[in-house]
């Protein structure tokens, strides 16, 4: 229970009303996320399967009022490459998804995002603009847009890393939705790492 309790302080949830996975072992975290809109609800992979890939739904430059990312979408499968399904938490309505992202072996084991920080009054914000996923710790990276539009270069956080023996098994995004003016998309985002 003081595992639970202490997940639902790091994540920012209001409620215990969520779908948990026993075997979580850590959280990913952006550290350049930004607090707008509303925590969308976790998503876990089925039990026994974790992430081997993830597509990202994007909103290219050029709108009025850009989003930029507007979510994120993981793919499961379980130890032996079954496939099991996807996740997405909350999804906006913006944008095309990109293609899906796979890990050539393994499973996600990394994550950090790029991120534009507040704009201010007179200009677009879009906060999460890209993220970057690694495989097996130290493996390959994969990157969820290519060829980035030209928006206002943000800024890429660091990468966290699930504890050795686990991997990325689920999900939840922040999402601040449509406003008077000037909305954002996706602005803050969590993994969740599950042992093996």
């Amino acid at each position: 229970l003081l595992h639970l309790l202490a997940l639902c302080l790091i994540q920012g949830v209001a409620s215990l009303d969520i779908d948990y996975r026993e075997n979580v072992t850590s959280t990913l975290t952006l550290s350049n996320g930004i607090d707008w809109g509303d925590w969308g609800p976790v998503e876990f992979c089925e039990e026994g399967s974790y992430s081997h890939g993830f597509e990202v739904r994007f909103e290219p430059s050029g709108a009025t009022d850009e989003t930029a990312m507007s979510g994120v979408k993981l793919y499961c499968s379980d130890k032996d490459h079954f496939d099991t399904g996807y996740v997405t938490s909350v999804v906006g309505t913006t944008g095309e998804w990109q293609g899906m992202r796979v890990c050539h072996e393994g499973f996600l084991t990394g994550m950090r995002a790029e991120v534009l920080e507040p704009q201010g009054i007179l200009h677009d914000d879009v906060a999460v603009e890209n993220i970057e996923v690694q495989c097996n710790y130290d493996g390959e990276i994969l990157t969820g847009v290519h060829d980035l539009p030209k928006f206002t270069p943000g800024t890429w956080g660091e990468f966290e890393h699930c504890d050795p023996g686990s991997a990325v098994c689920g999900l939840q995004t922040r999402y601040e939705g449509i406003l008077v003016g000037d909305d954002s998309g996706t602005t803050d985002l969590i993994f969740f790492c599950c042992v093996f």
